[in-house]
């Protein structure tokens, strides 16, 4: 009974805590979303080898999180921002419309779902309550990849529904270079245009994520740059994240040059880690693994936020949030109300913003597929503070040395549990599990309880599984051999 009531505790809604006090003017919210940037994308972060200045003045100027969480991949965590609910809850726990090669595969994978407009999202909820709201970029939650395609649905209704006043007329996710300059216009074009009232505007550029088609003159420049050297990084890739931190500069000059800076809420994230080449790629250095896992490289994202008046300059925070989170956030900071039948699993942050605490609370993520281009099993995740377990309940992937390609993965139809000190142990090189376990017993049971609780879907063992036959063998395949600037 009294580990029950514990879990019961745990699990209760940190939505119901009691608001903060809404600001005596609503902030504009600018929310800027990378993709595939690892959290030691930018240079504030620690990358040496190309300098992010826009992106570390956004880091100076506000509150940098050193410990934030999205999903393993793109649609989950854009899900998870406006629906303010974990993949489990929402339906959408990977890549939309993404399928992997038939396979016998241990087990079955459980179908994603498309995140419905008819739920409330933080678009939605902001535009009820005043705002001007405005999508420009990358969409990929429901339907279709670009945000241009929801335009052609119902005569503009489509993307509507889900709460916005504007979207792109044209995106295409095959020049994320060039697409940024477009999406960056556009986003100060509906700045300028709503100035006189509260906008929100969701800034989500497809860069840094292959493929790196950059102009020949950038290439030629970095090259030199290099001047032969290998950092592990493809020098396009490098030239994207220059370009986005430039764009990000264009963004936050043009607040300044409206007036608005003051008075406006900017986010800066990634939708998750880099691709991992290797088990500690230089990409994700030093964490663990990448995009597609639930190991750090691949949930573990950059994080700034400025808000002038409310967050002091050179803020940080170690405490664990999640993408789950900002729903909660960015309506408290405009003194928005949810509609109370909105299931949250998120939690406002602006405690945090006051150098205030927040109760010690549970992270939860789950990835209930067999991806060969990622290297993953089906997999789950519990963080709660220090402590990080990875759960891969029904077979794993061991890599010989240290390199994740088809020919090095080996393949074992047996569980894993891995719990790790993520505080002191952040690449988890170390696995605590059978040192500590009363603690794994404890988060498997919480996680056990949040999966019930929430509905989460899981796989389903496949009766056609054919152990003789190898899985992952179609790995480099789905890399796409050859192409070099992939991330």
């Amino acid at each position: 009974m009294r580990v029950r009531t514990f879990i019961s505790l745990l699990l209760a809604p940190l939505a119901t805590l009691p608001a903060t006090a809404a600001p005596a003017s609503p902030p504009n919210i600018l929310f800027i979303l990378a993709d595939d940037l690892g959290w030691t994308g930018p240079s504030c972060f620690g990358n040496k080898d190309v300098a992010t200045p826009h992106l570390d003045r956004l880091a100076a100027q506000g509150m940098k999180f050193t410990a934030a969480y999205a999903d393993a991949q793109c649609s989950p965590t854009r899900a998870a921002f406006f629906s303010g609910q974990y993949g489990a809850r929402s339906g959408v726990f990977k890549v939309i419309h993404e399928q992997e090669p038939p396979r016998a595969f241990h087990r079955i994978p459980t179908p994603n779902l498309a995140m419905s407009p008819d739920v409330a999202t933080l678009a939605t909820t902001l535009r009820q309550a005043g705002y001007a709201t405005g999508l420009s970029g990358k969409w990929h939650i429901a339907d279709d990849y670009p945000a241009a395609t929801l335009r052609g649905r119902d005569g503009g209704k489509y993307f509507d529904r889900y709460g916005f006043d504007f979207c792109n007329e044209r995106a295409d996710r095959s020049q994320p270079y060039r697409d940024a300059r477009r999406f960056t216009d556009d986003a100060i074009r509906f700045m300028r245009e709503n100035r006189a009232q509260n906008f929100f505007v969701y800034l989500s550029y497809v860069a840094v994520h292959g493929p790196h088609i950059v102009p020949e003159e950038d290439r030629l420049r970095w090259t030199e740059r290099l001047q032969g050297k290998d950092p592990g990084i493809h020098p396009d890739m490098l030239a994207s994240l220059e370009f986005v931190d430039l764009s990000v500069g264009r963004v936050l000059a043009a607040l300044d040059e409206l007036g608005l800076a003051n008075n406006t809420l900017v986010v800066f994230s990634s939708d998750n880690g880099g691709m991992s080449k290797a088990v500690h790629s230089a990409e994700n250095h030093p964490l663990r693994m990448g995009k597609g896992t639930l190991y750090e490289g691949g949930v573990r994202v950059p994080l700034f936020i400025r808000w002038p008046g409310h967050i002091a300059s050179g803020g940080r925070s170690d405490v664990p949030v999640h993408f789950a989170d900002f729903f909660p956030t960015l309506c408290d900071a405009a003194g928005v109300r949810i509609d109370p039948l909105h299931k949250l699993d998120g939690t406002s942050l602006l405690p945090l913003f006051r150098d205030s605490v927040l109760p010690e609370r549970t992270l939860f993520m789950t990835f209930p597929h067999y991806l060969a281009g990622y290297a993953t099993t089906p997999a789950r995740a519990v963080v709660r503070g220090r402590y990080k377990l990875v759960w891969h309940p029904y077979d794993h992937l061991v890599f010989e040395g240290g390199r994740v390609t088809s020919a090095t993965s080996r393949y074992v139809p047996e569980p894993l549990i891995e719990l790790f000190d993520v505080d002191a142990d952040p690449g988890e090189r170390t696995n605590l599990a059978h040192r500590y376990p009363a603690k794994v017993t404890e988060m498997k049971e919480l996680f056990t309880a949040w999966m019930k609780e929430a509905g989460a879907k899981d796989v389903a063992p496949n009766p056609a599984y054919d152990a003789r036959r190898p899985m992952f063998n179609t790995r480099d395949e789905a890399l796409g051999a050859g192409n070099a600037g992939r991330k």
